[in-house]
């Protein structure tokens, strides 16, 4: 309805301008920006923050944000096609349309990125926040955007490892949402980015609605206009239209007699007294969107270059009390991994927090009798022989895994030469009973269909073994060995 009611009131302009301008869209929303923080600031900010979060955990139903950014990649692509024809005509683009044109491939590769970064079943395990305006989405969405809007969309690790700290100091993140942090970045600033390409796109189309109109000025009423300005209202655009139609009506008017034109020139200074102010503004707006873009930009980049591993162990209060135990810390990247996901598992298990239970993993470390010097290393306590003494300090019963672990080690020998028994029998008499293919046919002596069943089983069975020895490959998680980081090579006590 306000589609078709524009291409009325406004006949030469094309469907994409109008597609854009759509008010049923609604009013354009403002980029994520506000304050710029420093370090000082921003942990301030960090603790204001935790205190006022209040988070639970997240239920199967729990709202996700991923319709909105398959919406967000929807309207990314409209406006950049929309710029697009705008830059091929001969017009005038922003620096930060620019921006969008040269990088919209950077832009759209994030999709991939975070649903492979975040997974359902991973988005599930996140705290949610109770309270508006983020309810039901996670609480590390609320710390992205905050710090989103404080840095204008730049990144900087030492502003963000100082925001975290501060902000755990009042409230823990878990491992979970550390981990979750640069993928929900990227979330945020496509969100940014959305908002800033289509404020860019549908500016861009207000001053074409009123170029158009003013080429053909003498058609067009006071009333025409109110008419107008109110369907571009409903996009937020309204403001920019009048402020294109001001300039060229004054430069027109210069040039041309037009009838009512005197009229319009009332109209306009009575809609917009302060027109020096809105242009002047929208002069600062401009200038604060190209920098908006550029840096929504180069951040994705950043984001994706950070070196996360070492800004968790900065800022994730659980990594740095598992540091203070030496063979810990010398452990390499995957092997902590390992272990920092075995406490997450067990304190939700347990119902204590992550702190409480690497409190006591390293309590029973260090009461352990050291070998050669060196005290049990982590794996000892959460996978090997100490894991029944770990489990009764936690107060959970590890009895019925215990069992299934043991029960699984002896039957794995018999279900494998089971399944490799049955396979090659099973293929055997298959094709034994396809009794119309060669000299096996209907008719062949018994003795003979036997010599040829026989002879087929070791065929068969190399089949079988390949094709269960392919699918155990396939789904079979693997097992790494722990490994330790030797950043400055082998010790000298230590090479063989």
């Amino acid at each position: 309805m306000t589609q078709s009611a524009l291409m009325r009131l406004v006949p030469d302009a094309p469907q994409a301008l109008c597609d854009i301008l759509d008010g049923a869209r609604g009013a354009v929303e403002k980029p994520i920006r506000a304050e710029i923080f420093g370090l000082l600031r921003f942990a301030q900010h960090g603790r204001s923050l935790a205190e006022t979060h209040q988070a639970v955990s997240a239920t199967f139903w729990a709202a996700t944000f991923r319709p909105r950014l398959r919406s967000n990649i929807r309207v990314l692509r409209e406006a950049q096609h929309y710029i697009g024809i705008q830059a091929t005509t001969g017009y005038d683009i922003s620096p930060a349309a620019e921006w969008l044109l040269d990088n919209f491939h950077l832009i759209e590769a994030q999709l991939k990125e975070i649903h492979e970064g975040l997974p359902r079943s991973y988005y599930r395990s996140l705290p949610v926040l109770v309270d508006q305006p983020l309810a039901g989405l996670p609480r590390v969405y609320s710390v992205a955007w905050a710090f989103i809007a404080h840095t204008d969309g730049a990144f900087d690790d030492d502003l963000l490892t100082r925001y975290l700290s501060a902000y755990q100091e009042v409230r823990d993140l878990s491992m979970n949402e550390l981990w979750a942090l640069p993928t929900t970045l990227r979330v945020v600033l496509i969100e940014n980015l959305r908002r800033l390409a289509e404020r860019v796109a549908t500016n861009k189309a207000a001053r074409e609605v009123a170029n158009l109109c003013c080429d053909r000025l003498n058609t067009y009423t006071v009333k025409t206009l109110q008419q107008l300005l109110a369907l571009l209202d409903k996009r937020a655009v309204g403001r920019v239209f009048l402020a294109q139609m001001a300039q060229r009506v004054q430069d027109r008017g210069r040039t041309a007699q037009i009838d009512g034109l005197e009229q319009i020139l009332e109209w306009l200074k009575t809609v917009m007294p302060d027109l020096a102010a809105m242009q002047a503004q929208q002069r600062v707006d401009q200038t604060a969107d190209n920098l908006s873009v550029s840096n929504a930009v180069n951040s994705l980049r950043a984001v994706a270059d950070a070196d996360w591993p070492d800004i968790i162990a900065r800022t994730s209060e659980l990594m740095r009390l598992m540091l203070t135990s030496r063979v810990f810390e010398a452990e390499d990247a995957a092997t902590r991994d390992r272990a920092l996901h075995s406490i997450e598992a067990l304190a939700k298990r347990s119902g204590k927090s992550e702190l409480a239970v690497a409190n006591i993993l390293l309590s029973l470390m260090r009461g352990a009798d050291p070998v050669d010097g060196i005290e049990p290393v982590v794996g000892y306590w959460l996978h090997g022989d100490g894991r029944q003494a770990f489990m009764l300090a936690l107060g959970v019963s590890d009895r019925p895994a215990r069992k299934w672990r043991l029960m699984s080690r002896r039957i794995r020998l018999p279900l494998y030469l089971g399944a490799l028994l049955l396979g090659t029998l099973g293929l055997v008499v298959w094709v034994t009973m396809r009794q119309s293919v060669g000299p096996l046919g209907p008719g062949s002596p018994n003795w003979l269909v036997v010599l040829g069943a026989v002879l087929m089983i070791f065929p068969a069975s190399e089949a079988v073994v390949a094709v269960v020895n392919r699918l155990i490959s396939e789904s079979a998680r693997p097992r790494h060995l722990p490994r330790l980081a030797l950043a400055g090579g082998i010790p000298a006590e230590h090479r063989v």
